[in-house]
């Protein structure tokens, strides 16, 4: 009687170990069926870069092919590789991406400030956007390569320049998306609140600031490209130190795979930096539902 009982109960233990098995596995499956996914995206998406690279070197005259691409006016991708391994090792161009930075990031957070305050203030004055809104949109029209000269004529070839220009680059996306933003707001919600007796800071908590919090972190990423550009033409302007200098300094002696590197070292700094911003929307929009999950 035991023996029997005693096989009972190992068959279901049996049962339910296989049942945990089972259960398991599809997990497991799924997340192997989403990494090949990736790949395949990422191989996607860097194919034709590696297409674009390869004729490259090839018409530049690699593989004892006759070149039909003149290297000394377009580069070529290993030189480029060469001049970007050199720029790292040497550790000189680490000073210049700290000056770059340092003045993007700031004009950055200097017009955060300004586009922020000036979007809030305008949405909820009807009658002061009537009267600044064409004035912005004036500013927003002029090229900003055009007031780089009279920036550097006005404050000098130092930090401020280089701030300022990068805040004026990267004030109109921040300002137009916040007050886009706080006009987007459902009034019906806004009533319903006021229905429900919440206070104006209640107002601002619930339903201001998480109805365009998104619209300012868009802004923001955008407006984080503008301001490394901003900063990237007052520096070839007129600088002694940063990556539009040793740019325009490159371009100078007709050094063309040393001015691709820089734009290389450039344009990775620029991927982190949005990367980062996109890590910082997905941690502070976290209660927003995955669209995939919909």
């Amino acid at each position: 009687m035991r023996t029997t009982r005693n096989r009972i109960l190992a068959l279901r233990q049996s049962s339910l170990f296989d049942s945990n098995k089972k259960s398991k596995n599809p997990g497991s499956h799924f997340n192997q069926i989403r990494w090949g996914q990736r790949i395949l995206q990422l191989a996607i998406q860097l194919t034709p870069l590696a297409v674009i690279l390869l004729v490259w070197e090839v018409g530049a005259g690699a593989f004892n092919i006759p070149p039909f691409i003149e290297p000394t006016l377009v580069g070529k991708p290993s030189a480029i590789v060469q001049e970007v391994w050199q720029l790292l090792s040497s550790g000189s161009i680490f000073q210049h991406i700290f000056v770059t930075f340092q003045e993007a990031m700031t004009g950055l957070a200097l017009a955060m400030i300004g586009g922020i305050s000036l979007g809030i203030v305008l949405a909820y004055s009807p009658s002061g956007a009537k009267i600044t809104l064409p004035y912005v949109q004036i500013f927003n029209s002029l090229p900003r390569i055009a007031l780089a000269p009279f920036f550097i004529v006005w404050f000098g070839i130092g930090l401020l320049s280089k701030v300022l220009l990068a805040a004026l680059a990267a004030f109109f996306p921040i300002f137009f998306t916040t007050y886009q933003g706080l006009q987007s707001i459902e009034r019906e919600l806004v009533s319903a609140f006021q229905i429900m007796g919440a206070n104006r800071w209640q107002m601002l908590y619930m339903v201001v600031l998480p109805s365009v919090l998104s619209w300012v972190i868009a802004g923001t990423r955008t407006s984080l490209g503008m301001a490394l550009v901003g900063a990237l033409v007052a520096e070839y302007i007129g600088s002694t130190q940063g990556l539009g200098y040793l740019l325009m300094s490159a371009q100078g002696t007709l050094n063309v795979d040393k001015a691709w590197a820089i734009l290389v070292v450039l344009a990775f700094i620029s991927v982190l930096l949005d990367w980062g911003v996109r890590v910082l929307e997905a941690y502070v929009l976290r209660w927003r539902p995955n669209p995939r999950e919909l």
